[in-house]
C-alpha cells in the first residue's frame, strides 16, 4: 500500500515522463515514415526511368530492326567459265533480291576486280589486276569506228527479281585468279520508298584457276 500511495502522489510526474516517451515515439515514427515514402518515391522514380529507357531500347531497337530489312536481304552469286578459243573467262555475277524493297547497285568500273595471285601458305599476293566494265553497247569498229562503248554504272533489282551482270577478262597468262564483286548502294530509284541510302557494302569474291583450256 505505501508503493501505491508513494505513486499516486507522483504520478504528476509520471505521467510528464510518459507524455515526453510518447512525443519522442510519435517522432521517431515520423522520421522512419517520412525516410520510407523518400525511399519508396525514388525507387518508384527509378524503376519508371528504367520502363521509360526500356522502351526506348525497345524502339531503337525496332528501328535497326527495319532498317536492316532490304539491305541484308541480297544473294550474290559468282560464276565463272572457261574462253575456248583464247586464254580468258566469262564471269557472271547473279543478284537476287530478296528482300522487301528494291536493291539499287553502283556497278561503275572497279565494281568487279580480277586478280592474278599467288598462295604461300596462308598469304596470297597478287600480280596483276583487271577491272572489266559492264557493257550496255559496243564499239562498232568495222562499220562505226568512231562509235564508242558505253557501260553501265547503276543497276536495279526489284522485289523477288534476279539479274545476271556479265563480263569477259582475256588473260596473260594461266593461273590463279581472284575475283571479287564490291558495290554500294545508290538512291537513284524515284520514291521515298525506292531509296536505299543505308551504309551497305556488299561484297562476294571466288577464287578459280584457269588452265589453257579449262577451269578447274
Amino acid at each position: 500500500m505505501g508503493f501505491i500511495k508513494k505513486w499516486w502522489d507522483n504520478h504528476d510526474k509520471s505521467n510528464n515522463f510518459l507524455s515526453g516517451i510518447h512525443y519522442i515515439v510519435i517522432s521517431l515514427a515520423i522520421i522512419i515514415g517520412g525516410a520510407w515514402a523518400l525511399y519508396t518515391f525514388n525507387a518508384l522514380q527509378m524503376a519508371s526511368n528504367a520502363e521509360l529507357q526500356l522502351k526506348k531500347a525497345n524502339e531503337e531497337l525496332k528501328q535497326i530492326k527495319e532498317q536492316i530489312k532490304g539491305t541484308d536481304s541480297s544473294s550474290i552469286a559468282i560464276n565463272v567459265t572457261p574462253l575456248k578459243t583464247q586464254l580468258g573467262m566469262i564471269i557472271n555475277v547473279t543478284i537476287k533480291n530478296n528482300g522487301k524493297r528494291p536493291l539499287s547497285f553502283e556497278t561503275s568500273k572497279g565494281a568487279l576486280t580480277v586478280y592474278k595471285v599467288s598462295a604461300n601458305g596462308d598469304k596470297v599476293e597478287q600480280s596483276q589486276s583487271f577491272t572489266p566494265n559492264l557493257y550496255t553497247v559496243l564499239r562498232d569498229k568495222e562499220n562505226v569506228p568512231e562509235s564508242k562503248s558505253k557501260s553501265l554504272s547503276k543497276t536495279h533489282v526489284l522485289i523477288g527479281a534476279e539479274k545476271t551482270l556479265s563480263y569477259i577478262v582475256g588473260l596473260n597468262k594461266p593461273g590463279v585468279y581472284y575475283i571479287t564483286f564490291r558495290s554500294t548502294p545508290d538512291d537513284n530509284f524515284d520514291g521515298d520508298e525506292l531509296k536505299n541510302k543505308k551504309p551497305v557494302e556488299w561484297f562476294a569474291s571466288s577464287y578459280v584457276e584457269i588452265t589453257s583450256h579449262k577451269i578447274k
